[in-house]
């Protein structure tokens, strides 16, 4: 007979007494009245309370007495922490479990007589007896487990043929198939076969032929015909068949997934209460192996504290990779207090944590001068972003949500006109965080628009094109564990992506088109927008008001202008909507429309311009926000993970021309000095034309004044320089800037000279 244990656990199978733990009565029976909340306090030091049975156990164990087949899908490859087997009933000491190893357990507690195990490694059906005689095991089992033996014992082949030369051995589906008949017709004492892998049976995408055919037809059959035999218990069991599965897609499209005789259980991930039984696990014995290689002896605080911590920063994983985290703390040398750092590797496998480095403090420090200087005119904008960092790298980010501690390292939402600077903001982040020669990943979502995006962004289903190549997101981000992701005009792209993000801000993580996790914990997460800046027009189009600096666009508000939504000049009521574009608007405009029997015009035009009041504008931009996902796409929710990371950006102010304007053109004579080996330079009178250009064109933001630099000097300077290329070493100097970008354009005034 073979005692081959596939998969039983350290410490052998778990004491009939689980069934005790779970809730059910000492003798055989049904789950007890209390639910399942059992599990007695701790025995240890620290008084923390031994966490339930799972309550997919307490399903698992009803579920024998009334189904003859039982699916289990989900996270079946894991390790289950169980009380001991070696430990009295009352104690808290636990050990890991497979989840054959459970299967074995509670079967053990309810009498049954033996297990059969499928192992499609070496392809061969293993026994293991419990209480049953050899001749109380099915007659076809005890021949496989009788060449099972003989194999182990050097007298037969792996795939179990005749070393004879008689090959006639049926393949592995026939000897199931067989093995499942001779244990579901089996009299009793009970008996269980257990197939791990029932996925790898047949195809879940096609129909299967065969031996794999009649393997689950007859399956199908015996489940409807199975009766509970003979046990040791009042409630007598059936003859189970446990199949084991990943994903239900997974198995073949002729398992009756929806059988009455099939009893489909889910093992989810380990809660809170089960990783911090795992924690409890793996600290206790790194904290023995510190104090005996002569590292310091942890206090009860401190190895409680080591173990909410890896508890928390394991969300989302199952106890197997808990205890892999002590193995990786370990192999790495990281002492016990340092746990949450392990975890952090094992899920991303970055060494390098920038966000606890000295290095990264100081220039969060001196992060104001930095951001100002890149991004030149939004010093409120800057600030709310470096409180932002702050709090990230003082290890403070998620923490009032314990639930979600797997959250972005940072998410900003930069709000605000064009040309202002919030790409540049995205820019100078990045390198502040990751170092000079750091790019935020971009992404313009204006190319989301379609509903198919979404398979862009995290990869094609299966079956699909382009299901190997993966998704630009996921793919970008898991080449760049650590990275800044600039999600640009987030409002014009598909809705359904939105549920993308919600996942991203809310776990951390995204599954892939090929099933893989990929996680953006490191990751920082930046969205523009420019919502509540243009709006749709309801009524007469009005007309055009000139403004002395061209700050109002047509139908604008003039120079110091009402506030977004309030009255005109006069009085008057304002002949458009103050708000983002919203399907209230166009509704009513229709509505109106029809009323009336006449059509009503539409245009989009600027409700808010530079001469606004910057606190008016924030707060208009903030409800723009807000309707933005309350009413336009629905997702209340999302908004809520922004929270407080909604940064408003002002309008460009004439007070910041000098600066862009200076930068913009110590950039040209860089080029010009880098390509020609000249030095540029600009008289006072050429500056102010520059100045006075870059003014008009305010509207646009900065952009507008690296245009007017773009046309004014550039343009111009580009012919002189073709038609008389410099000589290294000479100097140019732009006297006066002539002309206009109306007419046929600027034209430059330059003197030349050796250096």
């Amino acid at each position: 007979m073979s005692a081959d244990r596939t998969g039983g656990g350290a410490g052998g199978p778990v004491r009939a007494d689980l069934r005790k733990e779970a809730g059910a009565a000492p003798g055989g029976g049904s789950a007890g009245r209390d639910g399942g909340n059992g599990g007695g306090r701790s025995a240890g030091g620290d008084g923390d309370r031994r966490p339930a049975t799972p309550s997919w156990i307490r399903e698992l164990d009803m579920a024998l007495t009334v189904y003859p087949q039982v699916l289990l899908t989900g996270n079946v490859r894991d390790q289950y922490l169980l009380p001991d087997d070696h430990a009295a009933g009352s104690s808290a000491t636990l050990a890991p479990y497979s989840l054959t190893g459970v299967i074995e357990s509670v079967c053990t507690a309810r009498g049954y007589g033996a297990l059969a195990f499928v192992d499609q490694v070496n392809d061969r059906i293993t026994l293991l007896r419990l209480s049953a005689t050899p001749d109380q095991v099915p007659e076809v089992i005890r021949e496989f487990a009788a060449r099972d033996e003989k194999w182990r014992r050097g007298g037969g082949r792996p795939d179990g043929g005749n070393p004879d030369g008689d090959d006639d051995e049926p393949e592995l589906l026939d000897r199931l198939r067989d093995a499942m008949v001779g244990v579901v017709q089996h009299p009793g004492p009970p008996i269980a076969l257990v197939v791990p892998y029932a996925g790898r049976l047949g195809s879940p995408q096609a129909p299967v032929a065969g031996e794999a055919a009649r393997l689950f037809a007859a399956a199908e059959e015996l489940g409807h015909t199975a009766r509970p035999v003979q046990g040791a218990t009042a409630v007598t069991p059936y003859n189970t068949v446990f199949w084991m599965v990943e994903r239900q897609e997974e198995l073949p499209m002729e398992f009756a997934v929806g059988s009455r005789a099939v009893r489909v259980i889910n093992v989810p991930q380990p809660p809170h209460d089960q990783r911090l039984a795992a924690a409890r696990h793996v600290v206790g014995g790194l904290a023995r192996y510190q104090a005996a290689t002569g590292g310091p002896a942890l206090t009860g605080a401190e190895t409680a504290t080591a173990t909410r911590a890896l508890a928390d920063s394991s969300h989302g994983m199952g106890s197997s990779e808990v205890m892999a985290i002590g193995r990786m703390a370990l192999d790495r040398g990281l002492p016990v207090q340092r746990l949450d750092e392990a975890a952090r590797l094992y899920r991303i496998g970055v060494l390098d944590n920038p966000w606890a480095t000295a290095a990264l403090r100081e220039r969060i420090t001196a992060g104001e001068e930095f951001l100002n200087g890149k991004v030149i005119g939004q010093p409120h904008a800057v600030r709310r972003t470096l409180e932002i960092f702050m709090r990230s790298a003082a290890g403070l980010n998620g923490a009032q949500a314990s639930s979600s501690p797997s959250r972005p390292r940072g998410t900003l939402f930069l709000s605000g006109p064009t040309g202002v600077g919030k790409t540049e903001l995205a820019k100078g982040v990045a390198e502040m965080i990751l170092g000079k020669d750091a790019r935020p990943i971009r992404f313009d979502m204006s190319e989301f628009a379609e509903e198919h995006a979404r398979d862009r962004l995290i990869g094609a289903p299966p079956g699909f094109v382009g299901h190997d190549a993966g998704g630009e997101l996921t793919n970008a981000v898991r080449a760049n564990p650590m990275s800044v992701l600039l999600f640009d005009e987030i409002d014009k792209a598909n809705p359904r992506l939105f549920d993308l993000f919600l996942q991203i801000l809310e776990d951390g993580r995204l599954t892939d088109g090929r099933g893989a996790t990929v996680y953006f914990t490191e990751c920082v997460l930046i969205f523009t927008s420019n919502l509540g800046i243009t709006a749709p027009v309801v009524g007469e189009a009005p007309r055009a008001r000139p403004s002395d600096s061209g700050g109002a666009a047509a139908g604008g508000a003039p120079a110091g202008g009402a506030a977004p939504g309030g009255p005109a000049p006069g009085g008057a009521e304002p002949a458009f909507v103050p708000a983002a574009a919203d399907a209230s608007a166009d509704a009513s405009a229709d509505a109106s429309a029809d009323a009336s029997g006449g059509a009503v015009p539409r245009a989009v035009r600027p409700v808010l311009n530079r001469h606004d009041d910057p606190v008016l504008v924030r707060q208009a931009l903030r409800e723009a926000f807000d309707r933005f996902f309350n009413d336009q796409i629905r997702r209340p929710e999302l908004r809520n993970r922004f929270g407080d990371n909604f940064i408003p950006m002002d309008f460009m102010q004439e007070k910041w021309v000098p600066r862009i304007l200076d930068k913009a053109i110590a950039s040209v004579a860089s080029r010009v000095l880098e390509v020609h080996g000249a030095e540029l330079t600009l008289a006072d009178d050429a500056w102010e034309v520059l100045r006075v250009e870059a003014t008009r064109r305010l509207d646009h933001g900065g952009r507008g004044v690296l245009t007017a630099v773009e046309s004014a000097l550039v343009n111009p300077l580009a012919k002189e320089v073709f038609r008389n290329p410099p000589r290294r070493g000479e100097r140019i100097e732009v006297v006066a800037v002539e002309g206009d970008g109306d007419g046929e354009g600027y034209r430059l005034e330059v003197e030349r000279w050796r250096g």
